[in-house]
């Protein structure tokens, strides 16, 4: 009897150690190439391009053709194809191994693929067991692989670092919406709201002369490829890309995605430069803390009427000179002229979206959803329609904390 138990153990652990060093001997890291992103591009012929960045392999020199381009740590690889997976296929045929998807940190739609829907990719992706949920969408400007040729790591060793650092400039800066794979996918299929996704591309480093900036008044509305900076060519993200259903409908500079921010109560921290109330030539930049929306929706006629109350928590950080000792009642002119400035560019802001746009980015449909008795009603309804119709009453109440302020002693 204990023989046969020692022998059934025997003949199983023989079979795990086989099935173990079967699977290995496919899947060994040797035999992978991790893609760190990946862009979608349409062609002249109506085929998918699809681009895949590849980190190459420590001690590795990587590789070069006349269709890849290569950077420190990873080679650009494009292939004209009908279909995501098919588009896999043939890479790995060139390659040797197998492309592995389960380290993708961004995935990258041009413009103008993106205007034509992106529903089918969007699919596929999710489905895709190695994706994961977390990796950010990022719509650009120029072509994707453009964009993908041109992001060169910094400040950062690894590309797939500097993705993560890229994408999530909003947590520091309020200038786009950090958006993944997952959130973007959710609001695409809900009923309560639109998708939007990181705007991207690629700043070439020639915007610093006198035009420089024209893309807005002030710092705060520059966008993606139009900002001022004097650097090398490289990659940048700012401003939010605007979504009806799957197809790209338009996009919001940077002003315009801090209003968003604060709409949605995900501003976490931004510099805001606003125009001086006591010198029309000079600027006044606020630190914004915090943020709090209660927004609330009514349907008076079957029209949405939207009303947001927005508290904001703010301190001066730079200012003119002339007015770096204030006083009480100086504080509350830029209370008040702070507040009118921002419920400005706001009440612009949601405006944009619903008439121009016709896409409830902010989600205003979770507020309307409650006044349905039923689900059928709701459907019935049919908010991301009807959001078009809105009229909106926004409040803005500025409150700079004096004690930051520098006191003339």
């Amino acid at each position: 009897m204990k023989a046969r138990k020692f022998l059934i153990f025997i003949i199983i652990l023989v079979l795990l150690l086989l099935t173990f060093f079967g699977m290995n001997s496919i899947n060994a890291i040797d035999n992978l190439a991790y893609v760190v992103s990946m862009g979608f591009d349409i062609k002249d012929s109506g085929k998918l391009e699809l681009s895949f960045q590849i980190a190459i392999p420590s001690g590795s020199s990587g590789s070069s053709s006349s269709d890849s381009s290569q950077s420190s740590d990873s080679i650009i690889n494009s292939v004209e194809c009908n279909t995501l997976e098919s588009g896999i296929n043939l890479v790995n045929s060139y390659l040797g191994k197998k492309l592995n998807l389960s380290h993708c940190k961004a995935i990258v739609f041009s413009e103008e693929i993106a205007a034509k829907g992106i529903g089918e990719y969007l699919y596929t992706l999710v489905n895709n067991i190695e994706i994961r949920p977390t990796c950010n969408v990022i719509i650009s400007r120029c072509n994707a692989k453009y964009f993908l040729n041109n992001s060169k790591p910094m400040l950062e060793q690894l590309s797939s670092k500097y993705y993560e650092v890229s994408s999530t400039s909003e947590r520091s800066t309020g200038y786009t919406s950090d958006t993944t794979l997952q959130e973007f996918f959710s609001s695409m299929t809900d009923t309560f709201g639109e998708a939007y996704a990181i705007l991207g591309s690629v700043n070439d480093g020639i915007n610093t002369g006198s035009d420089a900036g024209t893309s807005g008044n002030t710092d705060n509305e520059n966008i993606s490829s139009e900002t001022p900076i004097d650097t090398q060519k490289n990659i940048e993200t700012l401003g939010v890309a605007v979504f009806k259903g799957d197809k790209l409908v338009g996009e919001l500079n940077g002003l315009e995605s801090i209003a968003q921010l604060i709409i949605k109560n995900d501003l976490k921290d931004a510099t805001l430069s606003i125009p001086s109330p006591f010198e029309s030539t000079n600027f006044i930049d606020l630190y914004i803390e915090k943020s709090k929306s209660n927004s609330k929706v009514n349907l008076p006629n079957g029209s949405p009427y939207i009303s947001s109350n927005i508290e904001i928590s703010a301190r001066i950080i730079s200012m003119s000179d002339d007015y770096k000792y204030l006083d009480e009642q100086t504080i509350e002119v830029v209370e008040q002229y702070a507040s009118n400035y921002i419920k400005s560019f706001i009440t612009d802001f949601v405006y944009k979206t619903s008439k121009e746009f016709k896409s409830d980015i902010s989600c205003f449909g979770r507020y309307a959803v409650t006044k349905f008795p039923t689900w059928n009603d709701w459907k019935d309804y049919n908010w991301l329609e009807n959001y078009q119709n809105a009229f909106f009453n926004i409040d803005v109440n500025v409150d700079v904390k004096s004690r930051y302020l520098i006191i003339d002693t």
